[in-house]
């Protein structure tokens, strides 16, 4: 059984950091964290991954998620952006990141995702304004809020990927 143990976490160690990468091209690395950290739980029976750690996990996976969703949004408020920007921007990143999927999975889908936003965003706004230079200093808040928001997300998935390794047991 200490084989079976030791073989159990160390694939919950590598599927976990694959979700760091996820998270880190755009994808959704931290619900993997997540859905790893309670697939152990449920194999030990929740005895160290228990329902108090899960639950922690799952608070930081829903604040990383609220941070990257909001950052980009306070950077266009920021700038004064009017509100079709900003749901433009959102609108644009969605569609930017299908986009970019497509043509290149992974890398693609944040340049899409970015690419996206700055056009929805600063088409929307010079649509609003009329002003080509705030329709850019809009465009460009969001990408940088938005750029604030997955570097926080990427610091929250580097955290739970070490607390659940910390959480681990191991054999001897």
């Amino acid at each position: 059984m200490d084989a079976g143990l030791t073989a159990i976490n160390l694939l919950v160690i590598v599927v976990t950091v694959i979700g760091i990468g996820l998270t880190a091209i755009g994808l959704p690395g931290n619900w993997l964290i997540f859905f790893a950290a309670l697939g152990y739980g449920y194999l030990e029976a929740f005895v160290y991954m228990n329902n108090t750690v899960l639950l922690i996990l799952f608070g930081a996976l829903l604040a990383g998620e609220l941070a990257e969703f909001a950052a980009g949004s306070l950077g266009a408020k920021k700038e004064n952006a009017s509100r079709a920007a900003i749901g433009a921007a959102f609108v644009g990143g969605i569609a930017g990141g299908i986009i970019g999927t497509g043509v290149m999975p992974g890398l693609g889908s944040i340049a899409g995702a970015i690419g996206g936003s700055f056009a929805a965003g600063y088409l929307a706004e010079y649509a609003a304004t009329g002003s080509r230079e705030k329709a850019g200093r809009v465009a460009k808040s969001i990408v940088v809020g938005q750029a604030l928001g997955l570097i926080f997300k990427l610091a929250v998935a580097i955290g739970m990927v070490a607390f659940i390794i910390s959480k681990l047991t191991w054999p001897g």
